[in-house]
């Protein structure tokens, strides 16, 4: 019976290190390597090593865990907010998936992915003006009639790298930039006072 539990024990250890090597995110790939230390800690408890067990749950586990998310945290998250016209505001979930089928899409999340950025995508309830003014989206996608637009700040590096390699990669992305400049808090005070 003993012998089962520790068999059961590594297998499942050796899953997790697969599973680690495997992940496609650095951020499974550290809670997989979490759980593989725990387990780890586990079994060296069942064979008598507590000290073993201590140091492993206490490092392996806790601290190297915690130095990897720390570490990951510093890697900037990226937000999309699609705009949709006054029917996709009312079919907001459809619309997301019919627009996270399109190629253009695709090439986006790969590029992300790619270069192990955390990519979220919003669906933007307000208008493309307010959005635009909204601070909160890196980039904004809108469906226009034949291809998808995508607003970029104009000093956004990560933008204009997603943009160069759209480019190298041809026009059949049904992709296409336009970049703004984002306002800020001053810009606004000057605009309005001018008024």
């Amino acid at each position: 019976m003993n012998d089962m539990i520790d068999s059961a024990i590594l297998l499942t250890m050796c899953i997790f290190a697969l599973l680690a090597i495997q992940a496609r995110l650095l951020r499974n790939a550290i809670i997989h390597l979490a759980v593989l230390s725990v387990l780890a800690a586990f079994l060296y408890m069942r064979i008598a090593a507590p000290e073993l067990a201590i140091a492993e749950a206490v490092i392996g586990s806790g601290l190297v865990t915690l130095l990897y998310l720390a570490a990951l945290k510093r890697n900037r998250v990226y937000t999309i907010g699609v705009v949709g016209d006054q029917n996709a505001r009312h079919l907001a979930d459809p619309y997301m998936h019919h627009l996270m089928r399109t190629h253009a899409l695709r090439e986006i999340r790969e590029f992300f992915l790619i270069r192990e950025y955390q990519l979220q995508i919003v669906f933007v309830p307000e208008a493309l003006d307010e959005a635009l003014r909204n601070d909160a989206y890196d980039l904004i996608l809108q469906e226009d009639d034949s291809d998808i637009v995508a607003y970029t700040d104009d000093e956004s590096y990560i933008m204009m790298e997603l943009e160069m390699l759209i480019q190298m990669r041809g026009a059949h992305s049904g992709l296409r930039f336009e970049r703004y400049q984002q306002a800020t808090p001053e810009m606004e005070r000057i605009d309005t006072a001018g008024i």
